[in-house]
Protein backbone atom coordinates (compact mmCIF):
# COMPACT_ATOMS: atom_id res chain seq x y z
CA UNK A 1 0.00 0.00 0.00
CA UNK A 2 1.01 3.79 -0.35
CA UNK A 3 2.75 5.71 2.82
CA UNK A 4 0.31 8.14 3.73
CA UNK A 5 2.01 11.70 3.54
CA UNK A 6 1.62 15.32 4.52
CA UNK A 7 -1.60 15.78 3.04
CA UNK A 8 -0.90 19.46 3.32
CA UNK A 9 1.47 19.02 0.76
CA UNK A 10 -1.28 18.55 -1.73
CA UNK A 11 -3.13 21.90 -1.09
CA UNK A 12 -4.07 23.34 -4.67
CA UNK A 13 -2.05 26.25 -6.06
CA UNK A 14 -4.80 29.11 -5.37
CA UNK A 15 -3.57 28.05 -1.30
CA UNK A 16 -0.49 29.22 0.82
CA UNK A 17 2.41 26.67 0.46
CA UNK A 18 5.38 26.74 1.97
CA UNK A 19 8.52 24.94 3.20
CA UNK A 20 8.71 22.46 4.46
CA UNK A 21 4.96 21.49 3.61
CA UNK A 22 5.63 22.53 -0.48
CA UNK A 23 8.33 20.40 -1.69
CA UNK A 24 8.60 19.90 -5.04
CA UNK A 25 10.62 16.94 -6.17
CA UNK A 26 12.47 15.86 -8.85
CA UNK A 27 11.45 12.10 -10.21
CA UNK A 28 12.51 10.61 -13.28
CA UNK A 29 9.60 8.92 -15.62
CA UNK A 30 9.02 5.25 -15.72
CA UNK A 31 6.08 3.06 -17.20
CA UNK A 32 5.32 2.47 -13.38
CA UNK A 33 5.75 6.32 -12.02
CA UNK A 34 5.86 6.78 -8.33
CA UNK A 35 3.93 8.14 -6.20
CA UNK A 36 4.36 12.08 -5.87
CA UNK A 37 4.92 13.02 -2.36
CA UNK A 38 3.83 16.50 -3.13
CA UNK A 39 1.41 18.65 -5.66
CA UNK A 40 4.07 19.53 -7.82
CA UNK A 41 6.52 17.45 -9.23
CA UNK A 42 9.00 17.69 -11.68
CA UNK A 43 9.78 14.97 -13.94
CA UNK A 44 12.80 14.00 -16.02
CA UNK A 45 13.17 12.07 -18.60
CA UNK A 46 11.18 10.62 -21.35
CA UNK A 47 10.13 6.60 -20.40
CA UNK A 48 6.24 6.43 -21.78
CA UNK A 49 3.98 5.68 -18.03
CA UNK A 50 1.12 3.71 -18.30
CA UNK A 51 0.73 4.00 -13.97
CA UNK A 52 1.13 6.85 -11.69
CA UNK A 53 1.12 5.18 -7.64
CA UNK A 54 -1.42 7.19 -5.40
CA UNK A 55 0.00 9.37 -2.46
CA UNK A 56 -1.89 7.85 -0.12
CA UNK A 57 -4.79 5.26 0.64
CA UNK A 58 -8.15 6.82 -0.53
CA UNK A 59 -6.84 9.59 -2.52
CA UNK A 60 -9.06 11.05 -5.14
CA UNK A 61 -7.44 14.65 -6.49
CA UNK A 62 -5.33 16.62 -8.79
CA UNK A 63 -1.36 16.52 -9.48
CA UNK A 64 0.65 18.44 -11.26
CA UNK A 65 3.81 17.29 -13.43
CA UNK A 66 5.97 20.07 -14.80
CA UNK A 67 8.21 17.58 -17.35
CA UNK A 68 11.51 18.50 -18.04
CA UNK A 69 11.32 16.80 -21.34
CA UNK A 70 8.23 15.37 -23.62
CA UNK A 71 7.03 11.92 -22.46
CA UNK A 72 3.90 9.89 -22.95
CA UNK A 73 1.05 8.03 -20.79
CA UNK A 74 -0.37 5.33 -22.48
CA UNK A 75 -3.72 3.55 -21.66
CA UNK A 76 -1.92 -0.01 -21.39
CA UNK A 77 -1.53 -0.07 -17.64
CA UNK A 78 -3.44 -1.93 -15.51
CA UNK A 79 -4.74 -0.13 -12.06
CA UNK A 80 -3.81 -1.48 -8.44
CA UNK A 81 -4.63 -0.73 -4.85
CA UNK A 82 -1.38 2.12 -4.96
CA UNK A 83 -1.09 3.10 -8.44
CA UNK A 84 -3.82 4.31 -11.01
CA UNK A 85 -3.60 3.45 -14.98
CA UNK A 86 -4.01 6.30 -16.92
CA UNK A 87 -7.12 7.22 -18.27
CA UNK A 88 -6.55 8.88 -21.41
CA UNK A 89 -3.95 8.76 -23.44
CA UNK A 90 -1.29 12.19 -23.60
CA UNK A 91 2.39 13.52 -24.42
CA UNK A 92 3.73 15.74 -21.64
CA UNK A 93 5.20 18.94 -23.36
CA UNK A 94 8.69 20.08 -21.65
CA UNK A 95 8.38 23.08 -19.37
CA UNK A 96 4.16 23.09 -19.73
CA UNK A 97 2.93 22.02 -16.79
CA UNK A 98 0.59 19.33 -16.59
CA UNK A 99 -2.41 18.66 -14.48
CA UNK A 100 -4.16 14.88 -13.70
CA UNK A 101 -6.76 14.51 -11.92
CA UNK A 102 -7.26 10.74 -9.97
CA UNK A 103 -10.79 9.19 -10.37
CA UNK A 104 -11.28 6.57 -7.94
CA UNK A 105 -14.37 4.66 -8.98
CA UNK A 106 -12.44 4.13 -12.22
CA UNK A 107 -9.03 3.69 -11.05
CA UNK A 108 -7.64 6.21 -13.46
CA UNK A 109 -5.67 9.67 -14.17
CA UNK A 110 -7.23 11.86 -16.12
CA UNK A 111 -4.76 14.62 -17.95
CA UNK A 112 -5.96 18.39 -18.55
CA UNK A 113 -3.88 21.23 -19.07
Amino acid sequence: MASKVDAQKFDPIGTIQKLPNFNPTTVASAVAMTAPTAFITMVSGTAEMTTIGLPWDSFAGEICFIPTAAFTGATSGTASATAGKIGLAFTAVAARALFLVYEPTTQAWYPHY
